[in-house]
């Protein structure tokens, strides 16, 4: 399947492996690594924080499906993930409650 894509479509398929604690496949890091790069070039912000960004997003993602697994979906429909606007703000709102937690 991999030589078709790269051959005829003229692009590459990169299977995500993940385990449920959050364990990722070297091919998996890599593609991270370049998705946090080429966010962080075109929103303007740091690699760190659209990196830190992306692993807080996924971890969600990984607990949301661990606990639709364990207790199942509570309906029939699939519920909307609303993106905030930007990674700045993003970050910006968790340092705050993370130092209002703390201190």
């Amino acid at each position: 399947y991999d030589l078709r894509i790269r051959e005829i479509e003229r692009a590459s398929f990169t299977p995500i492996v993940l385990s449920s604690t959050g364990g990722m496949d070297s091919i998996a890091t890599t593609t991270y690594k370049r998705l946090a790069s080429l966010l962080a070039d075109k929103s303007g912000t740091s690699y760190s924080q659209t990196m830190g960004w992306l692993r807080c997003r996924l971890s969600f993602s990984l607990l949301r499906s661990s606990i639709q697994c364990i207790r199942g979906a509570r309906s029939n429909q699939g519920h909307a993930i609303h993106l905030p606007p930007s990674i700045e703000l993003t970050v910006s709102e968790s340092v705050i409650v993370h130092m209002n937690t703390y201190s």
